[in-house]
């Protein structure tokens, strides 16, 4: 099978996951746009928002050291050296980091919301980042061995017992957002502790100063990366919550969640991107000539599927929300879908540097993103509203790719991509979002006519004009394979050990 299929197989086993997880949590939004006011919808995006920012403060860039580090030790006792020695650092920090974020609630609750009452829900909050960044210290090792079932079958349970729970609080006992984050907490809560049980083979009471270190000098500079991808995702609606009313904000925060139906790819994608990579690259040839075929053609699925949600904002828009306090959100749903195919692009660019180990390059990549960002973001707001918002984000990623390309090929890892037909593609999907957005002004039929016949051009023009006959054969080849091997028999090895 090929690297593309390989890579490929494995992005869609973890979405599977993903979509079972997250999916079931993207079916609680209509409930929660029917059982919450606008201005409570608006509150728990805010609170889910500061999760993505406290989140890389305490992973500590840790959860993408063990990956790498999984593949600069050839001894297996120095391979599980580094997992329990940042388990344990990870664990120790937290019980400082976490003290210091409940005390620290009333003043967060006051940056986020201009008031000290969601001093509570913002300590639950701080325990979400917590239990998400210990459990991804255990789903990081499933990813580097590329135990894709484990990790999608692990997802799956918790997306079952956290929306279970939710449901109760939410709608039993009528708890509201505070609710919606405690049953999301039972439910990472479990994951991190199944995810441990099943790596329970590799938990040994080892702690190494030198591997941590040799951890430290990578991880540490993906910490501010991971703040400024956070900023990236959640300053457009950090300015939005102090420029405009809450009630006023929520069909932004709604165009966001179901433009991010993108994200369940391209998160899939990034779990399984760099292993495949660093593997290609431990070829004897280096494998660029693999690295880049199989990175163009994730890239031109990533924007089909953006094409795929996009053409389809009304409809979506009718599942996830009543029709009152939500008007504006179809403008807002296709800058976010094709944002974050931009923001996949970027990782698949972005796997030279970890290949490298050059991380101080990303993290001046993501700062300069992030200062991109803040720059345009406040004006947008203020002369175009919350469809200036979306498009501050679409040209704030954009503006990372660029940047990504540039660094990647002048100083970190070049790559014989080829420049011609990644801009045909970027410009064929720019192009389409842009129609896709004067489709959705259009009323009825004639909207849904247009939108279909936007998707059917972006699909022959990307079979016929983007694929080449080398890149349609690897793609048809990689289909009948992948299809073959589908099954349900590795499921087993979800509850077994490494």
């Amino acid at each position: 099978m090929s690297r593309f299929g390989k890579t490929l197989g494995h992005t869609f086993i973890y979405m599977a996951g993903l979509v079972l997880n997250r999916g079931v949590a993207f079916l609680l939004v209509p409930v929660f746009t029917r059982v919450f006011a606008p201005a409570d919808f608006s509150v728990w995006d805010l609170c889910n928002t500061t999760l993505l920012l406290l989140f890389p403060m305490l992973d500590f860039g840790m959860s993408p050291a063990v990956l790498r580090f999984y593949h600069e030790y050839p001894d297996e006792r120095d391979k599980i050296a580094a997992f329990n020695t940042s388990l344990f650092f990870v664990a120790g920090l937290h019980a400082v980091m976490v003290a210091a974020g409940l005390l620290a609630a009333p003043w967060l609750s006051l940056a986020v919301f201009r008031s000290t009452d969601q001093t509570g829900l913002i300590r639950v909050v701080v325990l979400l980042a917590s239990a998400t960044a210990l459990g991804k210290q255990g789903l990081s090792l499933l990813r580097t061995m590329e135990r894709s079932v484990a990790y999608a079958g692990l997802n799956v349970v918790r997306g079952i017992i956290g929306p279970a729970v939710i449901l109760l609080l939410v709608l039993g006992l009528k708890l509201g957002v505070s609710g919606a984050l405690w049953g999301d907490l039972v439910g990472l809560v479990f994951l991190a502790a199944a995810t441990l049980w099943v790596c329970r083979s590799w938990l040994h009471p080892v702690f190494r100063l030198d591997i941590l270190r040799d951890m430290l000098r990578f991880a540490l500079p993906l910490v501010p990366v991971g703040v400024s991808m956070a900023v990236l995702t959640i300053a457009d609606r950090y300015f939005l919550s102090h420029l405009v009313d809450l009630k006023e904000m929520a069909p932004y925060s709604l165009g966001f969640r179901v433009g991010m139906l993108m994200a369940l790819f391209t998160q899939s994608l990034q779990l399984s991107w760099p292993p495949s990579a660093m593997k290609m690259a431990a070829k004897p040839d280096g494998g660029a000539a693999d690295i880049v075929r199989t990175g163009y053609l994730l890239q031109v699925v990533l924007f089909a599927a953006a094409t795929a949600i996009a053409c389809c904002t009304p409809e979506l828009l009718r599942v996830f929300a009543p029709k009152t306090g939500y008007a504006g959100a179809a403008f807002v749903i296709p800058w976010i879908a094709y944002s974050y195919a931009i923001n996949g692009a970027v990782q698949v660019v972005n796997a030279g540097i970890g290949i490298s180990k050059r991380t101080i390059w990303s993290m001046w990549t993501m700062l300069l993103s992030c200062a991109f960002k803040l720059a345009v973001t406040y004006w947008f707001i203020l002369h175009y509203g919350i469809v200036g918002a979306a498009a501050s984000t679409f040209l704030a990623f954009a503006f990372e790719l660029a940047l990504t390309y540039l660094v990647t090929q002048r100083i970190v890892y070049p790559l014989p991509h080829d420049t011609k037909r990644i801009i045909a593609l970027y410009g064929v999907s720019g192009l389409c979002m842009l129609l896709v957005l004067g489709a959705c002004a259009l009323p009825g039929l004639l909207s849904f006519g247009a939108r279909t016949a936007i998707l059917a051009a972006f699909v022959l023009v990307g079979w016929f004009g983007l694929l080449d006959a080398a890149n349609r054969a690897s793609a048809l080849s990689m289909t009948g394979t992948l299809l073959r091997r589908v099954g349900i028999g590795r499921a087993a090895d979800i509850l077994q050990p490494e």
